[in-house]
């Protein structure tokens, strides 16, 4: 599956037109259904829009410097906050390929492998999709409202902007997970910016099967 042409960033248009990066997302549905994190849109609702593929490949050279962009408007379709999961709506956007399986955290087993696209940086302006393989560490139920979701720790450190990347198992293809993030409860103390409580290599992802139900 060449996974570089499902793969969008979520973004906002100011009044000015300029793009406002604000995190990663993938296509789910053939008719233009696209999830992200519920945390990248945050309270925004107006001015939504994805930006198109602007790779065919992932070993293409991506020029930094190109701030050529295709965005296509998007509105909120669906939210579950216990779930931090997102469901947007691509005007006009279809998709004639297949699409890999969405799957569950069931299905893999902690040790494996598991690769991810998503765009790093892209919250500080920087366009680069960026492929990213770290093993499965721990399986994990995390309540939120009462209400236990399942959940996996990714050994990796991730960065702003990756939130809302697919998640998917080597052995299969499918589509195992969303990234939520990385593992940083608040310290109250803030150094150059930076939650010292970031700078580790425990990131998380939510079932894929929580999705699923949600299309």
């Amino acid at each position: 599956m060449n996974f570089t042409q499902i793969t969008f960033i979520i973004g906002q248009v100011s009044p000015e037109g300029v793009v406002n990066m604000l995190g990663t997302g993938f296509l789910v549905s053939n008719n233009g259904k696209i999830v992200t994190a519920r945390h990248v849109v945050g309270n925004l609702t107006e001015n939504l829009c994805i930006l198109m593929p602007h790779i065919s490949d992932i070993n293409t050279y991506q020029d930094v410097a190109d701030n050529r962009c295709q965005p296509v408007p998007v509105t909120i379709q669906d939210i579950n906050p216990i779930t931090d999961i997102c469901i947007l709506q691509a005007e006009g956007l279809s998709f004639d390929g297949v699409l890999p399986r969405l799957d569950s955290l069931d299905n893999v087993n902690v040790g494996e492998k598991i690769g991810m696209f998503g765009f790093p940086h892209c919250v500080m302006g920087r366009r680069v999709l960026t492929y990213r393989e770290a093993e499965i560490g721990a399986k994990m139920l995390l309540e939120t409202s009462g209400i236990k979701s399942k959940y996996a720790t990714l050994n990796m450190q991730t960065r702003p902007g990756q939130s809302g990347s697919l998640v998917f198992s080597h052995q299969t293809g499918n589509i195992v997970g969303m990234l939520i993030g990385t593992y940083a409860p608040t310290c109250g103390i803030i150094i150059a910016g930076i939650n010292p409580h970031e700078l580790n290599t425990d990131s998380y992802c939510i079932s894929a099967s929580y999705i699923k139900e949600m299309l």
